[in-house]
């Protein structure tokens, strides 16, 4: 017996503008599960979690009679909490988290179960229209999730990376004409690195200055960067490396093949990028320790920053405040300078040592529906799914912050299309245990350590964790 589900949805297609492209498909159909045994979802707190609980896994256990339980954890706790139950089969978690960059290593750790597997296994009958549902997320971002071309997860919350930047202080005359006398060319939202770095220098002013034809009465900052000692300052980095061309370090293939790793966190590109993160801070609001992605959204929306330029997308609720919060202020968000953002989202997968692998897989397939994904986009998120992102650009006013916000991250998707599996942070199956050192490499450079010493650690960290870990070794040059 099925029951079917839809989370607000009538509502929110009622309530849709007048002319919408995309069709909503069908709510889904939950079944009702012999096996009742509880199960347990871990999730990064914060909004999502709230939401999960108070709406997503109400509905899935009043239809499927099956309990669940949220377990909520930072995102630098999240790896090792789930890593340490599943690599000692202790069956804690049925539905675990994925950043991103942890999705082939537990993949290759036979940690995830394929979701082919799954749907072959509980809901034969959608095996047909799997291409239709792997075809339905971002590209890149599918090739970043995917092992030996398999999916073992599904996205749900998109975090690449933006520019959210002050537009009507962009669109400002008297601005205009002393950016292009001061620097000649004129003021825009940066598009190179380059201009980046002029546009962050000329916002930064002190108190008693003017800006926007007003006296300031508190210092304004060109930028909020993620600088703190939190995961977030790598991605920052990375976006910067990546944005010259760079990379930690890259793949070779033979054929399609992958046969091993080439270092490159020695090489003049890191240094630059380094020493120019290390200079954009000069202009950057003042940050401690725990200064990451919500301090810097909040930055902006309270009016001490012309830019947060390296922003995770699914920061527009917050951004999109400044609207309101600051006289004038109108919000702004574009691809990121050097158009190589961080990218990636969070997926949920079935823990191969799951209790109740069915109701897994169900409460899987039911948080990445169109249902769930768009009421959770209105409440404040921001969905993976293609044919929500684009139901919300057909129906949202042309300034929303939200449509600026998925537009950005489907720009920047496409721009990572063609080339994502050139870099070694997305192919690596050892990225859950490179990563931190990414992370500290990074804030070490943030905070004014020696450069070349802090990279010539890395490198060093990088090859010794890819030849422990990784399926391919570290190459000789």
């Amino acid at each position: 017996m099925y029951r079917v589900v839809g989370v607000l949805i009538a509502s929110l297609v009622v309530s849709a503008h007048a002319t919408t492209l995309v069709e909503p498909p069908a709510p889904i159909e939950l079944p009702t599960i012999d096996n009742k045994t509880p199960i347990t979802l871990v999730a990064e707190e914060g909004f999502w979690t709230d939401y999960l609980n108070e709406h997503i896994v109400r509905d899935f256990t009043k239809a499927t009679g099956v309990e669940v339980t949220v377990h909520t954890a930072s995102l630098s706790d999240m790896y090792q909490l789930q890593t340490d139950s599943m690599l000692n089969g202790m069956g804690k978690y049925d539905v675990v988290t994925i950043e991103a960059g942890w999705a082939k290593e537990w993949a290759a750790n036979g940690y995830t179960i394929p979701v082919k597997a799954l749907i072959d296994e509980y809901d034969p009958q959608y095996s047909a229209s799997l291409s239709q549902l792997t075809e339905n997320y971002y590209p890149a971002l599918l090739k970043i999730l995917s092992y030996r071309g398999e999916l073992h997860s599904l996205p749900y919350n998109s975090y690449v990376m933006g520019n959210h930047f002050r537009q009507d202080l962009f669109e400002h005359e008297g601005e205009q004409e002393d950016f292009l006398a001061k620097f000649g060319y004129p003021l825009q939202p940066p598009m190179s690195l380059m201009q980046l770095k002029d546009v962050a220098e000329f916002f930064t002013r002190d108190a008693g200055k003017a800006l926007a034809g007003k006296r300031l009465e508190k210092p304004f900052y060109g930028v909020a960067l993620m600088s703190g000692n939190r995961p977030h300052v790598n991605d920052e980095l990375s976006s910067i490396l990546w944005g010259m061309d760079g990379k930690w370090f890259v793949p070779e293939f033979r054929g399609q093949e992958l046969i091993g790793f080439h270092l490159r966190t020695n090489t003049a590109a890191a240094l630059h990028a380094a020493q120019y993160y290390r200079d954009l801070t000069a202009f950057a609001v003042p940050a401690d320790e725990s200064f990451a992605f919500l301090e810097a959204a909040d930055a902006l929306r309270n009016g001490d920053t012309a830019m947060a330029p390296f922003l995770y997308n699914n920061l527009w609720a917050i951004t999109g405040e400044v609207n309101k919060a600051v006289k004038g202020g109108k919000l702004g968000i574009t691809t990121v300078a050097g158009g190589r953002p961080y990218h990636g989202a969070y997926a949920f997968a079935v823990s191969y040592d799951s209790k109740n692998p069915e109701a897994a897989y169900w409460l899987l397939k039911y948080v990445s529906s169109f249902e769930s994904q768009l009421a959770y986009a209105k409440a404040g998120g921001n969905p993976c799914r293609l044919d929500v992102v684009r139901y919300l650009i057909d129906s949202l006013p042309k300034g929303a912050a939200q449509r600026q916000a998925l537009i950005s991250s489907y720009q920047s998707d496409t721009n990572w299309q063609r080339d994502i599996h050139l870099y070694g942070h997305f192919t690596s199956t050892a990225m859950g245990t490179i990563y931190p050192m990414l992370v500290r490499a990074a804030y070490r450079i943030a905070s004014g350590e020696d450069i070349e010493a802090t990279l010539h650690s890395l490198s060093v960290q990088i090859t010794t964790l890819q030849n422990l870990y990784g399926e391919e070794a570290m190459l000789a040059e």
